[in-house]
């Protein structure tokens, strides 16, 4: 989806835009399918400009999903706060680290690099 396109959408509709790629590049990343992880990484990446852009409306909404179902919603909603609001994103990061697989390892990379300072914020 190109960012203009983005421009027009709800910040709902947004929100259920990054659920969906968030699961979908959890489940390839669990599948070991990385292109369709690429994919959806460079769609979440799309959407996180476009939250970022709406200031703090999309900041709440990112805070928002920290709380979801998902692991990888969290993950992925966690990694985009954690530069914003740490004291927010590292309680759920940490508790993610408890998860096996893939996600659990990603939260744990994640704070490991946030605690050494060698975390770039995201796009």
């Amino acid at each position: 989806m190109k960012p203009e396109a983005l421009q027009s959408l709800s910040i709902f509709e947004l929100v259920g835009l990054y659920v969906k790629a968030a699961q979908a590049y959890g489940q390839a990343r669990e599948e070991a399918k990385p292109r369709v992880a690429n994919k959806q990484s460079d769609l979440v990446v799309t959407l996180r400009k476009e939250f970022r852009r709406r200031g703090h409306e999309g900041h709440a909404a990112m805070a928002r999903l920290m709380t979801h179902e998902s692991g990888w919603v969290r993950l992925m909603a966690a990694g985009f706060t954690l530069h914003i609001s740490p004291t927010e994103a590292e309680p759920v990061l940490e508790a993610l680290t408890q998860l096996a697989g893939e996600c659990g390892f990603s939260a744990s990379t994640i704070l490991d690099l946030w605690r050494r300072r060698e975390l770039k914020p995201p796009e």
